[in-house]
């Protein structure tokens, strides 16, 4: 039997918002993308806001977790980001607990080393906001964070054997 305190951390509510949005920045996108996540890291992390963002050079795909009115108001600044464009949102709800409680805000730019996740994903062509869910931006996100620690764990393993 699930306790009645499912999707409560104390007594607030666990809330999760996930959107796509088409690149509309004037520089580059590397750098527009660094900037983005420093920012959300700072903001986020004062606010006690977590997720992940995943840019594969056209479209933004965000995780955003935290209190509900937060998450919220954090929407609200991104719909007026003139670094985004047709902002569709894929979920809004309340969940049990958080899918990325160590980021204030992760981030991942496709590249040619994770096209197979992306392809695994259905995601083959790119990003199509049409198809997207809750379930596969999650799904998308942890594969590419697992990727990225096992990476880092490669490289020091490498480092300590050399």
């Amino acid at each position: 039997m699930d306790s009645p305190l499912a999707g409560h951390i104390g007594f607030i509510t666990m809330y999760q918002l996930i959107y796509c949005s088409r690149f509309t920045g004037t520089g580059g996108a590397l750098s527009t993308v660094r900037e983005i996540l420093a920012q959300s890291q700072q903001n986020n992390f004062q606010n006690t806001i977590t997720g992940f963002l995943i840019f594969d050079k056209t479209h933004f795909v965000q995780v955003l977790e935290g209190e509900e009115q937060v998450v919220q108001d954090t929407y609200a600044r991104l719909l007026g980001d003139s670094r985004h464009a047709d902002i569709v949102p894929i979920a809004a709800r309340a969940v049990e607990k958080r899918d990325f409680p160590e980021w204030s805000m992760g981030g991942f730019l496709r590249n040619p080393e994770v096209q197979h996740i992306f392809a695994r994903h259905g995601m083959d062509d790119g990003i199509d906001p049409v198809t997207l869910t809750a379930g596969k931006v999650v799904a998308l996100a942890k594969d590419l964070l697992a990727y990225d620690l096992s990476r880092d764990r490669e490289r020091i393993i490498n480092i300590a054997t050399r």
